[in-house]
């Protein structure tokens, strides 16, 4: 027998990865089972319209914040004003398009696009600084942004006025981001764009957090954030940089959503913070950090699509759905604080 496995530790985290292995293979056998009882409810769940067009189009710009959302609770924390951030993005992009509309759909919607991602990254910063550099708890930070930066979108509708693209070519050129298909086997078979730049800036994710020290080092904050920083890890720079790209996600998935409906308000995307986080915290990324990945995230996703999709079906309020994911949610943390308890022991 090796020394190592004598040590308690060792012993313990061995125990924690093995329920990690569980838990999310838990994860993948219940999405697969409601997936199946779906099917059963309507012959329809498991075509190509309803899977594409329907569930994994509108889960796309969804799950692009929690890709973001899944830097910033790997490395131990979590961001409340992401739907704020991505309001604000919104009516930015709105107002900005309409006022260089003059000079173009090329150049309206690329200065748009580029100050929307500026924004995005900006408020993101705020909550960044604030965190690593000011060390102020993450909760009170992105509560406190959260009602901020849904201020600035009431100030900049002037009090929440919903906001159109004017001009209407300019606004059909842009619905492009939305409504264009790529074909892939055929034109009988098409994914949607917002598809497309899910599965983009999920693969960037991934390399950025598997592949790069900047990943290991978010990881490393996340496990012991004090033992990072005495190795050497500039751990107020990683963790700003997280909301960082957290705050740039929103402002893609902005872009999905003005495409999508034409339209901003300062009221629009209330609740999301909460739909995010529950896909990142079901997918298996623990409160605390330390672990998880985005193809846990990615799961965690649809298991909630697929859930919302089946009560729909069942035609089940939405103030009942809310519940469900509430208690969701509930259950995941309860389990993995009991587990991490008993690894302990």
């Amino acid at each position: 027998m090796s020394k190592d496995a004598n040590k308690p530790g060792t012993v313990g985290t061995r125990r924690t990865l093995s329920f990690k292995k569980l838990q999310q293979a838990s994860i993948l056998i219940l999405l697969a089972v409601l997936c199946a009882f779906a099917s059963f409810r309507s012959p329809t769940f498991f075509s190509w319209t309803n899977l594409v067009d329907n569930l994994l189009t509108n889960a796309a710009a969804l799950g692009i914040i929690a890709v973001g959302m899944t830097f910033v609770m790997i490395a131990g924390g979590f961001d409340l004003s992401v739907a704020s951030n991505t309001a604000v993005c919104s009516v930015v992009l709105v107002l900005t398009m309409d006022s260089l509309s003059s000079y173009g759909a090329v150049v309206a919607i690329s200065a748009a696009l580029l100050l929307t991602a500026l924004v995005g990254i900006s408020l993101g910063a705020i909550n960044g600084v604030l965190i690593a550099r000011v060390g102020v708890n993450p909760f009170v930070v992105t509560l406190s942004t959260m009602l901020v930066f849904r201020g600035i979108a009431l100030i900049l509708t002037r009090g929440g006025q919903a906001k159109q693209v004017a001009d209407i070519a300019l606004r059909n050129q842009f619905s492009w981001i939305y409504d264009a298909q790529i074909p892939i086997f055929g034109q009988s078979y098409q994914i949607s764009m917002p598809i497309v730049i899910f599965l983009v800036v999920f693969c960037i994710g991934t390399y950025l957090l598997r592949f790069t020290r900047f990943g290991h080092y978010i990881f490393a904050i996340g496990g012991n954030e004090e033992a990072a920083w005495l190795a050497g890890v500039n751990t107020h720079r990683i963790k700003m940089i997280s909301y960082m790209l957290c705050g740039l996600t929103c402002a893609i998935a902005a872009a999905i959503f003005l495409a999508m409906t034409a339209t901003a308000q300062a009221e629009s995307h209330m609740g999301k913070e909460l739909d995010v986080i529950a896909s990142v915290i079901v997918g298996g990324t623990p409160l605390g950090g330390g672990s998880g990945g985005l193809t846990a995230t990615l799961t965690g996703v649809l298991l909630l699509r697929v859930i919302d999709n089946l009560l729909t079906q069942f035609s089940v309020g939405a103030e009942y759905r809310k519940v469900v994911t509430g208690l969701i949610i509930v259950i995941v943390v309860t389990v993995d604080v009991l587990a991490k308890g008993r690894s302990r022991k």
